[in-house]
Order: C-alpha cells, then structure tokens, then sequence
C-alpha cells in the first residue's frame, strides 16, 4: 500500500539574502540532519538546520549550463558538488574549498547527478557522447582519484540514487530539448543496465521530464517529474505506484530523504525547498 503525502513545512523564499532562494535544484541530507542546498540562481550553498533556519551560505563557483549539477554528502559531512564540468568540488560545512577531485585522464566532462555508493566509491552521471555513469573510486585521504568505470547505455542522464541493494538507480529527463529517455534505469552491484521503468507505468501515468530521486529506508523509490510538476512513488519491485504529489510544485528537481522520515524537494520555480511527511 503506497503513502499519503501532505506538506509539513516550506524552507526559503525568493530573494539573494542568506535563507533565500532564487533558483533551488538539488537538495541532500547531512549527516546531522541539516538540510544542503544547492541553488543555481545565485551560485551558492546553503545549508538550513531541521528547523528549516539558515546556518550557513557559502559560493560554488559557476555553471557552464544553469541548473546542471547536483549535491551529496559523505557520512564525514564532506559536502561533493558538480557543476556541469570535469571537477567535483569538496566542500566542509563552513564553506572551505577542501579539494577539486579531477584528474587528467577524466571522463566526465560535462557532470550532472552525482551519489555516495555504499563502498564509498561515488556515481556520477554524464551527458558526453549521449550520457553515462562513472563509478569512479577515490583514496578520500589524499582525495585522489583510483579509477573509474563508464557505464554506457544512457540518454542525457540526470540525478542518481543508490538503494541498500547497492542498486543504482537514474533519471533520464527532457531538460533543454526533447530526447530519449523519460524513464528510469536500474543498474545492479554488478554494474550492469538491467532495468526500465517508463516513460509508461503504471496504467495512467507516462514520464514527461523525471529529474530527482531518492530511496527511503523500506526501498521505496520517489521520483520528481519537472515536466508534470508532481512526485511519483513506487514499491521497491516497481510493482505498484501512484503519483503522491500533484499540486503545489513548480519545476520540482532534487529529492532527498530526512532523518526522521519525510521528503525534501527543491520546488525550483517557487524558490524554495518543501518538506511532506508521509504515511
């Protein structure tokens, strides 16, 4: 049986000042709780308590493309960002630049979605000839990269979220044009492309532009659709589904899931970042 969904708190509101949003397109989760967000209307950090309060707001530098990149967090409380480029940046909490992980035999130039695996190895997908994965591994002491594998079989890859399964799972969305992709795909621990899901599913909905996604601690999988402003929820086989969230959102991108059991999303359009809880 799938949740129902209502909203319990709005985080931010329009403007440049420290707790204001411009243009909010992902969103992860602290070790502590603290909510991360990334906001490619103003270039900057910022970083809100489970309060929904402004702790910290600090730059990132620029995007080539606005809007392409993505935020995650290590279980340190290291903060990676990517920006559309050939550099993940390592941020602290307070804002310090730690590292710019790239190395002169990369292969992901043009970065969008990234995630912490369970190995401590981190995914990050590409949109370079046509879109992939790299699972790229790295010596976090000397922040040096290890090596990397490409995953092909990709059409402009989006956000990326990793189940307890070791399960890789990717938006392929519509931004900038339509192309392939308004789906899902499923990538097993043993790095290989087994699943589909959409554009159809279900027996009424079809994908227009999926963008974010999460896992929740039972498997359960949400997905944000940009295109058709709502959050979609399956079963953790995909076997049952439900849009849980259809008012209320403009443009939704990044999801992350909370500590204590509800759901971040960068609703990008209305400057913010709303959190629902669910049963």
């Amino acid at each position: 049986m799938l949740p129902t969904m209502f909203r319990e708190k709005v985080v931010g509101e329009f403007g440049t000042a420290t707790g204001k949003l411009i243009w909010p397109t992902s969103v992860t989760t602290a070790p502590d709780g603290d909510l991360v967000v990334k906001d490619s209307g103003t270039g900057n950090i910022q970083i809100f308590n489970s309060e929904g309060l402004p702790k910290e707001r600090f730059p990132y530098g620029f995007e080539p493309i606005k809007g392409l990149g993505d935020v995650t967090c290590m279980k340190s409380g290291v903060i990676l960002v990517t920006s559309g480029t050939r550099i993940i940046q390592l941020f602290s909490k307070d804002g310090e630049l730690i590292h710019e992980l790239k190395s002169p035999k990369v292969t992901w130039p043009y970065s969008y979605g990234i995630t912490v695996l369970q190995s401590n190895k981190i995914a990050v997908s590409d949109w370079s000839n046509g879109g992939k994965i790299n699972i790229i591994g790295v010596d976090w002491r000397m922040n040096a990269i290890l090596k990397t594998q490409a995953i092909e079989g990709f059409h402009r890859p989006v956000r990326i979220a990793v189940n307890k399964n070791e399960e890789i799972l990717v938006t392929e969305g519509q931004l900038f044009g339509r192309f392939q992709g308004c789906c899902i795909k499923v990538i097993n621990s043993e790095r290989n492309l087994t699943q589909t899901i959409g554009p159809r599913y279900g027996k009424r909905f079809t994908f227009e532009n999926p963008s974010g996604i999460c896992v929740d601690h039972h498997g359960n999988v949400f997905v944000s659709d940009a295109g058709q402003n709502c959050i979609v929820m399956f079963n953790p086989d995909s076997s049952l589904s439900a849009v849980i969230v259809s008012e209320g959102l403009q443009g939704p991108s990044g999801l992350s899931m909370l500590d204590h059991g509800a759901l971040a999303v960068a609703d990008c359009y209305n400057h913010c970042v709303k959190i629902y809880k669910y049963k």
